[in-house]
């Protein structure tokens, strides 16, 4: 695809659609990093990650097929939000994968409901290991 970047060794694919040059880089490395330490053994899955500005998420995950999700993430947030949302969505990936969440399961009626989701509390607390290593193996490069 034009404009994106993408990790194919087929069958495993990953694109990266819209926001900046840099923006794509990020956001193909930082999902990279994530497939390797949450789903290391799977090499059978499509991911497009699409940057855009969004309007109530910083991210959503969705599962279009068997092994195939699309993941938005909102351009406009910081760089740890930006990274830390991306690391979410893709533990929401693994949890399709292993089949521990299920399209039908993510509806929600309050804020507390949603947050307290087994599937949103495991994503929201291997986002801050995954963006712990993250900081620390790249400031180990930079050194």
């Amino acid at each position: 695809m034009v404009g994106s970047y993408a990790l194919s060794r087929k069958p495993m694919t990953l694109y990266v659609i819209g926001g900046s040059k840099k923006e794509k880089q990020l956001a193909y490395n930082v999902a990279s990093f994530a497939w390797k330490e949450l789903f290391p053994r799977i090499n059978s899955c499509y991911i497009e990650i699409r940057l855009k500005k969004m309007d109530g998420y910083q991210g959503t995950c969705d599962q279009v097929d068997d092994r195939e999700y699309e993941i938005e993430i909102d351009k406009k947030q910081d760089y740890d939000d930006f990274v830390s949302c991306i690391f979410h969505e893709m533990v929401h990936v693994k949890q399709y994968i292993r089949k521990e969440l299920y399209p039908e399961c993510v509806f929600w009626k309050t804020r507390e409901e949603y947050l307290n989701l087994p599937w949103e509390i495991e994503a929201y607390k291997k986002q801050e290991v995954l963006l712990k290593k993250w900081k620390n193996g790249t400031i180990m490069k930079m050194i």
